[in-house]
């Protein structure tokens, strides 16, 4: 999805775009097309790096070609930058801390127990996203589990079989991206289970369609069609108008739920895909 965003907008505006993108979060897989994408010698690199460091080496040639680096995503800081001697122009990303934080307040008024089921270890994302739920928690909830995912949807309906064993009475779960949250929605379908709330972060087609469903309670959409647009249109005016922007550039994001489906009066369901 953000890929579409961003060649839509490359289209509009008349630019060349080479893109290149991962199956899974493989490292090394994610080091290789960007060591690929330097032969074509770019005026920008814009990266969405699957952690902190597998991209550095890569990042520092292009550094020294003079290629501006540009993150998409939110996975690379400037902390990162400054520890491996390059400069960050500016990041488009969702504010992860909000994302969770957002998903924490849709929980407003419910009470008991708490799964968290969390992201990628070592992804900046997933750990922000977590801080800003725990952080914002109502008082009356209360997380008795938080366990590792690793963004995998049978691993999250084995955490949701696992804790459910021990805690019959589990009120909701909170999932740190969608196709985990789908993991443990199912995971309860098959046990019979009814009555939790889970709610993801994405909004992903999957989830969108179990959302109007009713498998699914909730997402906190991070408009990845819209990350892209703006990562694309932002870098050109950066390289065509010489713009300088602030270093982190958030796009909106919205909580979804089958009332703001069906209603359809939300302004940024037009970039939920």
């Amino acid at each position: 999805i953000l890929q579409d965003g961003a060649t839509e907008k490359a289209k509009e505006l008349n630019i060349s775009l080479s893109l290149q993108g991962l199956l899974d979060s493989n490292p090394e897989a994610e080091l290789n097309l960007c060591n690929t994408a330097l032969l074509r010698k770019p005026a920008a690199l814009i990266f969405a790096s699957v952690n902190q460091s597998n991209l550095s080496a890569c990042l520092r040639r292009a550094h020294a070609m003079g290629i501006a680096l540009v993150d998409v995503d939110g996975n690379f800081g400037q902390s990162d930058a400054e520890k491996i001697g390059v400069r960050l122009q500016f990041s488009v990303a969702s504010n992860n801390y909000d994302l969770g934080k957002m998903a924490a307040l849709y929980l407003q008024g419910m009470e008991g127990k708490v799964l968290v089921i969390e992201g990628l270890s070592g992804s900046m994302p997933a750990r922000l996203r977590e801080q800003g739920f725990r952080e914002n928690l109502p008082p009356a909830l209360r997380i008795v589990a938080s366990l590792p995912g690793d963004w995998d949807r049978l691993k999250a309906a084995e955490i949701t079989n696992s804790v459910m064993l021990t805690n019959p009475d589990l009120r909701t779960i909170f999932a740190a991206n969608d196709t985990m949250a789908l993991g443990a929605a199912e995971a309860l379908r098959a046990r019979n289970v009814q009555g939790v709330t889970v709610i993801g972060i994405d909004a992903i087609t999957d989830a969108v369609q179990a959302i109007r469903a009713g498998r699914l309670t909730a997402s906190v959409a991070q408009l990845p069609y819209l990350m892209g647009a703006q990562v694309v249109e932002k870098t050109t005016r950066m390289l065509r108008d010489h713009v300088q922007f602030d270093l982190n550039q958030y796009v909106p994001i919205v909580a979804i739920d089958r009332n703001v489906l069906e209603k359809n009066k939300e302004p940024l369901l037009s970039y939920v895909r």
